[in-house]
């Protein structure tokens, strides 16, 4: 009887086995054909193969000044010929829906849904005296923004270049900008801003010019630095000492997203102090993935989050989590299945609990 309950058990761990072979084959099948279709990154920002041209979009990037916190950059131009954009479009408010914007439009002739090409923008903690500063290029009509910002503004001079400046709504910050030539401007809610003009420019630091070169292949990307990720994400990890510990690893972290079709892969890299780190930090985000796929298969799970649900167990079901030496690797393939789920439990409205 023995020999037989240890035969049978020798033989569920050899199917336990077999399971957990195939199942990581076929996991990182999907992975690398995820990556085929999304050549977004190479392991080592500072080792990263130069990027493809992208006619000015990098320069646009390297032009912020350094310091900044996170970099974003978004190729308007390659985005709106995607399918995506169109997915995308369908969902956004109709003039009838959004009076204020026609009427800026009106008054500007600046429309981002057409005449807005690249945009590069730098951000700061909301404490700093600068929060956010942008680079823009594409189409302005010079005269007539002007006058739409002289309403309520004022036009002054910094380093040689005029800066035009007016009170934020509900804020006590100025927010400034400039024409840096006919098809591109600067803007910022302080005085960075100073930093993008005149001769003596203070470009992007090093480390991060680096690591959004290494992304740079990508339409539309994120880079940051971060030395609190938990405080950054607004993440409650004082009831798990190995999480606050992981996340504090944690030092940089970058983001792009890639149309493929009507879908968008978006791929993530969270850059960890060592590879020990990399691989406790990706196992203990993938129990937590588990346990949220498990959480909404219970119907109680669903009807106390409310109508965002369906978005939110997309999501999870579509997301994977792995490492890679000292990097933490997150992919998630975006559908329009996603985005009407979620712009419909926008609609709907959060429920009463």
């Amino acid at each position: 009887m023995k020999r037989i309950l240890a035969a049978i058990f020798v033989a569920c761990i050899m199917v336990a086995v077999a399971f957990a072979y195939f199942h990581h084959r076929h996991v990182e099948a999907q992975r690398q054909a995820f990556d085929a279709s999304s050549p977004i990154f190479t392991n080592i920002p500072t080792a990263a193969k130069p990027a493809l041209p992208r006619g000015s979009a990098p320069d646009l990037v390297q032009q912020l000044p350094g310091g900044a916190h996170a970099v974003v950059f978004a190729d308007m131009v390659e985005l709106r010929a995607s399918s995506f954009a169109n997915e995308l479009a369908s969902l956004a408010p109709t003039p009838a829906q959004d009076p204020s914007y026609t009427n800026f439009v009106r008054a500007t002739g600046f429309d981002y849904t057409r005449d807005l090409d690249r945009v590069a923008v730098a951000l700061w903690p909301q404490t700093s005296p600068t929060s956010v500063l942008a680079l823009a290029q594409g189409r302005f009509d010079e005269a007539k923004i002007e006058r739409y910002v002289l309403r309520s503004g004022r036009r002054v001079k910094i380093n040689g270049t005029y800066v035009y400046e007016v009170r934020a709504q509900n804020s006590p910050r100025l927010v400034r900008f400039a024409f840096l030539n006919p098809h591109e401007i600067a803007l910022a809610d302080g005085p960075a801003i100073s930093g993008v003009l005149g001769p003596e420019r203070i470009r992007l630091d090093p480390p991060m010019a680096a690591r959004a070169a290494a992304v740079s292949r990508a339409p539309i990307y994120l880079v940051a630095r971060t030395q609190d990720l938990s405080k950054d994400l607004g993440v409650d990890a004082s009831k798990s000492a190995q999480l606050a510990r992981l996340l504090s690893s944690v030092h940089a972290i970058s983001a792009a997203g890639q149309p493929a079709g009507k879908n968008l892969n978006i791929s993530a890299s969270a850059e960890c102090d060592s590879t020990v780190d990399a691989f406790e930090l990706s196992t203990t985000l993938q129990g937590l993935l588990w346990m949220g796929r498990a959480a909404l298969a219970d119907p109680k799970t669903q009807q106390q989050i409310g109508p965002q649900w369906p978005a939110l167990d997309a999501a999870l079901k579509a997301a994977d989590i792995s490492h890679d030496s000292n990097f933490v690797r997150l992919r998630l393939q975006l559908t329009p299945q996603m985005l009407h789920a979620a712009a419909a439990s926008s609609a709907n409205g959060v429920p009463q609990r």
